[in-house]
């Protein structure tokens, strides 16, 4: 007598509709999974080898701040997620009607039984971390109820890869990190959610001179340009002006700026076309008279005022000097600006002695520290060149 055993056959661990291409020579699907079985399916334990060998280190505040951007935002977006898997753990099944040859061919993907341990993230753990703890987080009010009620009816994309070796999967991660950047400068321009970007939009048209100044294709000043400042540069500027140097400015007070926009535009282009042209005569020349491509990569050899960490120096010091109580004229701050020493290798300047500026170069030390001196020095410099034109009038 033959006795037949029915071994159950595995239960997928995802089953879904997907899109068949070779790239690379690897074999790759497209799909998207339910916020719920994406959240279920994905490997979580980030402090496992699973994860510290085929990804970047885990970093908890930038999967924070993805969960808070889900929390805020309504037309959220978050790109796929990209995982590895051995093909010895994958089904997929072609509808009828498609030719088989290299062109990508639509069927039903499934990742077999016991092979969720198997699958790497090789891009997105910042965002699958996000993801669970916002699903399991405590939520405030009737808006983000409804919002995270939308947000569980939403599905998110997934490249599965198809990788048998540990070191490809590394060299994967390896070639796909090289692609991620983007530069700040198209951050800012495309990233309307922070105010200060649409307000740097609108102070370039409302300001009678520095538009063609801005440049809006690089995040820094090369030596050889003819701009003077990056656009991102100048909605960090904008932001100085309002908040001072400090570090992340939070949600709530970005959103408090939104809703007093227009005010800030038009504080960022009195800070431009009118603080700036007093304080240097560098800034006036440029807001009164039509300058020559070349003049402004020549003169930078002689003169600071053309530098972005000078700029946001005078944005800080602008800042501090109006928090002043009672206030003070910014014409004040102004005029002893307008008579420092802003040579590049001037030993006696004010910069040398706060440590922005070392003599032996001709820029100016951008890190926190030396910039926050400078701001400082040139606050306390102009209060005590004020000083004694106070005690006359009071006398």
């Amino acid at each position: 007598m033959t006795i037949t055993i029915n071994t159950p056959k595995p239960v997928p661990v995802i089953e879904a509709p997907a899109h068949r291409l070779q790239q690379g020579g690897r074999t790759v699907y497209y799909t998207a999974l339910p916020v719920a079985q994406f959240d279920d399916t994905l490997p979580e334990d980030f402090n496992t080898e699973i994860v510290t060998d085929y990804n970047r280190r885990f970093i908890p505040s930038h999967a924070k701040n993805i969960e808070e951007y889900l929390r805020e935002t309504d037309a959220w977006v978050l790109g796929p997620v990209t995982l590895s898997i051995h093909p010895k753990y994958v089904e997929f099944e072609p509808y009828p009607g498609q030719s088989n040859d290299d062109s990508p061919i639509v069927g039903l993907l499934r990742v077999v039984s016991g092979s969720k341990s198997y699958l790497h993230v090789l891009d997105g753990q910042h965002r699958r971390n996000a993801i669970k703890n916002y699903r399991k987080s405590q939520l405030l009010d009737r808006k983000e109820i409804k919002r995270r009620e939308n947000f569980e009816l939403s599905q998110m994309p997934i490249a599965l890869y198809e990788e048998e070796e540990p070191s490809g999967i590394r060299q994967m991660f390896a070639d796909m990190a090289k692609q991620r950047n983007m530069d700040a400068v198209t951050k800012a321009r495309f990233d309307k959610r922070d105010p200060f970007n649409e307000a740097a939009e609108e102070a370039m048209t409302r300001s009678r001179w520095i538009g063609k100044y801005v440049e809006m294709d690089r995040s820094t000043i090369a030596r050889t340009s003819d701009k003077l400042i990056a656009f991102n540069q100048l909605a960090t500027n904008l932001k100085t002006l309002e908040f001072g140097y400090f570090g992340r400015v939070s949600q709530i007070r970005l959103q408090e700026a939104a809703n007093d926009l227009q005010r800030i535009i038009y504080e960022g282009v009195k800070w431009i076309d009118d603080f700036l042209p007093k304080a240097r005569e560098e800034y006036d020349e440029l807001s009164r008279l039509n300058i020559d491509p070349a003049y402004i990569p020549k003169e930078r050899e002689n003169t600071l005022a053309y530098n972005g960490t000078m700029l946001r120096i005078l944005a800080g010091a602008h800042y501090q000097w109006q928090q002043h109580r009672p206030p003070l004229e910014t014409d004040v701050l102004a005029a002893f600006v307008s008579n420092m020493n802003l040579q590049p290798k001037a030993k006696d300047s004010l910069l040398v002695e706060c440590g922005v500026l070392v003599t032996e170069k001709i820029t100016l030390n951008a890190r926190r520290q030396e910039v926050t001196a400078a701001i400082n020095a040139i606050v306390k410099g102009a209060y005590s060149a004020h000083q004694p034109s106070t005690a006359t009038t009071n006398n």
